[in-house]
């Protein structure tokens, strides 16, 4: 094989293993109708790490359904009958752009509570394509929701993931060879332990310095009422001597 065909077998082995990434990404997505809308929601690079750079994937597209999809998380959408409908398989869609405009999305980790609403960005270069860029820092189930308007149309749809739908955060200790490092939430929790335990150990120290002043001053007290209960007898014993 000369070198420009070893060259082009390289180039369509890339593609190939890029179209294989690529379509293994979209299939871990949650697909859904929601209306007259196909919502294609997950991480941006699946799967989820702990720690990694990530981001919050939307995507929007207009036209018929058909088939079966997943309805993991559904509450509320948009269809003729109130109610939004999954769909998986797509018939002929339509890129919908401007979302960004008036869509945001709240994410959840869902294991301690904490959410943060933030605002999409259109992906350049691919129409109907929204992100939200972030860094997962604790591993888990996360929930997606997405609030606002399409093309007019109300919006609250939430996703979360799973098996069925798109990537949990796997912790970053489970890829790490040889050795595991220690995650910045790891680093942090160890930070305020020790922070704790500094904080105990100076009230004890301030509590065993109130008690040794203390103990000071009753001492002190002692000596005086001493000293002053000599000095007493003595001038008692003084005047009892004088009357003799």
């Amino acid at each position: 094989m000369n070198l420009s065909a070893r060259s082009a077998a390289v180039v369509v082995l890339a593609a190939v293993v890029m179209s294989l990434v690529h379509a293994s990404a979209v299939s871990a997505h949650d697909h859904r109708s929601v209306g007259d809308y196909q919502f294609t929601v997950g991480f941006a690079v699946e799967p989820a790490i702990e720690g990694v750079g990530n981001g919050i994937q939307l995507r929007v597209e207009k036209g018929d359904a058909h088939g079966h999809g997943s309805d993991a998380g559904h509450h509320g959408g948009m269809s003729s009958d109130g109610g939004a409908t999954a769909g998986h398989d797509h018939g002929e869609l339509v890129p919908v752009e401007g979302v960004e405009q008036t869509l945001q999305v709240e994410v959840t980790h869902v294991g301690s509570g904490v959410s943060k609403s933030m605002r999409l960005t259109a992906v350049s270069g691919q129409p109907g394509y929204y992100t939200a860029a972030m860094i997962p820092t604790a591993p888990g189930h996360y929930r997606f929701r997405f609030f606002g308007a399409v093309e007019g149309h109300t919006v609250d749809e939430t996703f979360e993931s799973g098996p069925n739908t798109f990537s949990t955060v796997n912790p970053a200790g489970d890829l790490q060879f040889p050795e595991r490092q220690a995650t910045v939430r790891e680093i942090e929790g160890a930070a305020r332990g020790a922070q704790s335990s500094a904080e105990g150990a100076q009230d004890a120290a301030i509590e065993a310095s109130d008690s040794a002043s203390a103990a000071r001053m009753l001492g002190i007290v002692g000596i005086v009422l001493g000293v002053l209960g000599i000095g007493t007898g003595a001038v008692g014993l003084a005047v009892g001597l004088r009357r003799r």
